[in-house]
């Protein structure tokens, strides 16, 4: 069970949708004990609790949380990490809602 990602523009309107995997978010999650360190990937780290909407600038708060804790993951994951960070990094993209099961 992944985490449902829609992105939204600076209309807030919907510009898209990705998926956080299951199986990145246990690489960042269980793969690392450094995950606890940022403030914004704790909001994403439980499956059930998670309903969170950030606006610029806490989406870029969240990107660069992803960019520091790839340092420290299993770069078999680095490609899939990568690929949510460059979603997540188009001008377009204003905000994003997190949610999941």
């Amino acid at each position: 069970m992944g985490l449902d990602i829609i992105l939204y523009d600076d209309k807030d309107a919907k510009a898209g949708f990705i998926e956080i995997p299951s199986s990145l978010h246990e690489a960042i999650f269980m793969g690392t004990p450094h995950w606890s360190s940022y403030s914004y990937l704790r909001k994403i780290k439980d499956y059930y609790k998670t309903n969170i909407r950030l606006h610029q600038p806490y989406l870029r708060h969240f990107v660069e949380d992803l960019k520091q804790v790839r340092l420290f993951m299993d770069s078999a994951h680095h490609a899939a990490l990568d690929s949510l960070i460059d979603a997540l990094s188009q001008s377009h993209v204003q905000a994003i809602h997190v949610a999941g099961d």
